[in-house]
């Protein structure tokens, strides 16, 4: 056990506050708690907790859920502590506590807990959890100690306390079982049955004098003796996986209720992840809103609104598919206006030829006239600097969406052909692993980025051609990239990408593949929701943009409510507060610094989108802020796990995949053949590599000629199998 989990002790008031904050979707799910079992070191203090919740599933009848989660000395986790020398047994404390007390093992936290009250200080009730746990518990502390083992009225439950009393014999402990057998207990019956059998019968709580009198049976000696090998499946206690952490569901109810609407309806038809689908909308609303509004955070604290966003996904998540719904407008009112300027463009075209001609034909003129010297040539360059003040002004020509381009590409032209745009790629390695993000490169595109994301100016210097300032310019950046990609364009920039705050500014999401679950579905006829979407999208791009007389951008500013501007300062502030050493968002302060910035612009966009007017309101603002926070927790979670292996990364996806298909298969195994079809990893050799490390961790076997992948079971309690 590390130093760190025995110094985090912390009360049982806390582990309530945590269970009801970690648990909060299966609590959405349906599932209500029911218990917290509190894993206490045999001296008092709280190593970790299992939640027990139940969800009705028909009268009388429940779905039982039990989930383990502890506090790593830094943050809240779901699972178990590592723990060396096997899994803490539930109950030790009392053991501690009551030195002549006849321990009673039984199966489960709930019959432990009844045991050791009913036993008033003569009984401790003690567990190992499930029927499957009783191998990779530390037994140890039971030495010597007499011990009555109660198995519940099945086969597993028998099997649970032979493998037990195969362990208590070699440890000295005198051993007797109760005889379920003879207590007219209906099959499965339990602890609790029998205590709420006796209660009926005898209208009062049993006592230790009543569990004693039960009819019972020596354990040991046995012939043969229990606990051969061959016939006992013995698991490791499995080792905690730690640098994975599992994702958030995606806040999508605080999305305003029409975009809400096109995003469930694109998710219900494209079966693509959840946060995919809704980032694609954000970004879609970002680069139509973006020239239009800045927003004020605070006096002093004003801005764009355009967003960064990054995907982090493999290829075939049909990222494609979803810009193709929501930027549908988007692309449309560009196709038009290029319709609509292509007149305008020819004109300036042959009025730009004329004046070339008339420019040219002028310096010719002075040429001749100062080599004749005959006359002066001071009307003639009076001329030509009226040529120079007259000489056309290339249309803009709305061009929003962009691709393939390098940053300086892009800037040039936002200063040059329209001052809002937005980088828009379903296979971000054309960014991330362009030549413009070589290491040479790097740290000035970095900056350019930055720079237009912040709305400043920005100037570029040329050695070739005319040196030119952008001003006034919003962009807006919707990535997908492979994880592969960007830890290669990490190894290439080093630092710069996390220490110019480049990253940082992005709202990253890293969800789930769906792959191998989207199964075939007929297009619907109708898209209400999404055609209402972009109709809305459409009404705003045909608003006039906002510009000075040199034709630079220069957006209405939307200030905050009161009420907003105070909810905004409490969302700032809570993040500040965890920005502290220790706390935790310490590991990612580059990133939860711009968590407001980024608030505040999603409300902004939600504001405009929604058709309100004056000041941007407190419940788009508390809806914004959810978003920001939910993309926050998936920068921790890349960013916690950048550092790691890639192998370790692939053992967690694969980890989590295998646990929920067992889950929902009620099988322990899974076949390597459709582990590799079905589940994260694909390739061969990240997949063995993977297998490997888990292997390692005693959280599955690999078996049957490596054909046969096998969960631990202690990984599937609560699970029917």
């Amino acid at each position: 056990m590390s130093a760190v989990l025995e110094k985090a002790t912390f009360s049982k008031e806390a582990y309530k506050e945590a269970a009801g904050r970690l648990f909060h979707n299966e609590r959405e799910q349906g599932y209500k708690p029911v218990g917290l079992h509190l894993y206490r070191l045999p001296t008092g203090p709280i190593l970790y907790a299992r939640v027990r919740m139940h969800k009705p599933a028909a009268e009388g009848v429940y779905e039982k859920l039990i989930r383990p989660f502890f506090h790593d000395g830094i943050e809240w986790k779901r699972g178990e502590p590592k723990q060396d020398n096997g899994k803490l047994l539930y109950g030790l404390a009392d053991v501690q506590n009551l030195p002549q007390a006849l321990v009673i093992v039984g199966e489960g936290e709930q019959k432990a807990d009844e045991l050791t009250k009913i036993g008033a200080g003569r009984l401790a009730g003690v567990t190992s959890g499930s029927a499957s746990s009783a191998s990779h518990a530390d037994w140890s502390p039971l030495a010597g100690r007499h011990v009555l083992l109660w198995p519940d009225f099945d086969e597993p439950g028998s099997k649970y306390v032979d493998a037990i009393a195969a362990k208590l014999q070699v440890l000295g402990c005198a051993l007797q079982r109760v005889d379920v057998a003879a207590l007219d207990l209906p099959h499965k019956g339990d602890v609790m049955d029998w205590a709420e059998r006796f209660r009926a019968a005898h209208d009062r709580t049993p006592t230790a004098d009543d569990v004693l009198a039960l009819p019972m049976t020596k354990a040991v000696p046995l012939d043969p003796p229990i606990g051969d090998p061959a016939e006992i499946d013995v698991w490791p206690a499995p080792q905690l996986l730690s640098a994975m952490t599992a994702p958030l569901d995606y806040p999508i109810e605080s999305l305003p209720p029409r975009l809400r609407a096109a995003v469930e309806e694109v998710h219900r038809f494209v079966q693509a992840p959840l946060a995919l689908v809704a980032s694609t909308a954000v970004a879609a609303l970002s680069l139509a809103i973006q020239a239009h509004v800045d927003v004020k955070r605070a006096e002093r604290l004003t801005g764009p609104v355009g967003l960064f966003m990054l995907t982090i996904a493999d290829s075939g998540e049909r990222k494609s598919t979803c810009d193709t719904f929501f930027t549908r407008a988007i692309r449309d009112y560009e196709a038009e206006q290029a319709v609509d300027g292509k007149f305008v463009i020819d004109n300036y075209q042959a009025d730009l030829a004329a004046w070339e001609a008339n420019y040219n034909g002028v310096k010719e003129k002075i040429k001749s006239t100062a080599k004749a010297g005959k006359q002066s040539t001071t009307d003639l360059r009076e001329e030509l600097r009226d040529l120079e003040h007259d000489k056309p002004v290339q249309p803009k020509v709305p061009r929003l969406v962009y691709a393939d381009v390098t940053p300086e590409a892009l800037a040039f032209s936002l200063y040059k052909q329209w001052p809002s745009g937005g980088v828009v790629s379903a296979e971000a390695g054309i960014v991330f692993g362009s030549h413009g993000m070589g290491a040479d490169s790097v740290m000035r595109n970095l900056a350019t980025l930055n720079q237009l994301w912040d709305g400043n100016s920005l100037t570029i210097d040329r050695r070739t051609s005319d040196s030119y300032t952008v001003r006034g310019a919003r962009l807006t950046v919707a990535l997908q990239v492979q994880a592969a990609t960007l830890r290669s364009f990490f190894d290439r920039s080093g630092a710069l990408a996390r220490g110019t705050g480049f990253l940082a500014r992005f709202l990253i999401a890293w969800p789930q593949s769906t792959q191998g679950y989207r199964l075939f579905k007929d297009a619907p006829d109708d898209w209400p929701h999404l055609d209402a979407f972009n109709q809305r999208i459409a009404d705003i791009l045909r608003l006039p943009i906002p510009t000075d007389e040199g034709g630079n951008l220069v957006p209405v500013m939307l200030p905050l409510s009161p009420e907003a501007k105070d909810a905004w300062t409490k969302f700032h502030d809570e993040v500040e507060v965890s920005l502290r050493t220790g706390g935790e968002l310490c590991d990612v302060r580059d990133v939860a610094s711009k968590s407001a910035d980024n608030a505040a612009r999603l409300a902004a966009l939600f504001h405009m989108f929604s058709g309100d007017t004056g000041p941007i309101a407190v419940d788009a603002l508390e809806n914004a802020s959810s978003i920001a926070a939910w993309h926050l927790s998936e920068s921790k979670r890349f960013f916690s796990e950048l550092a790691v292996p890639e192998d370790v990364v692939h053992a967690g996806r694969l980890d989590a995949w295998l646990i929920e298909h067992c889950s929902a298969t009620g099988a322990p195994s899974v076949s390597r053949r459709d582990a590799q079809r079905l589940g994260p990893v694909r390739k061969r050799e990240p997949l063995a590599e993977a297998l490997q490390v888990l292997e390692d961790l005693g959280r599955l076997r690999v078996e049957q000629m490596g054909k046969q992948i096998t969960v631990n079971p202690a990984l599937l309690e609560g699970v029917a199998l």
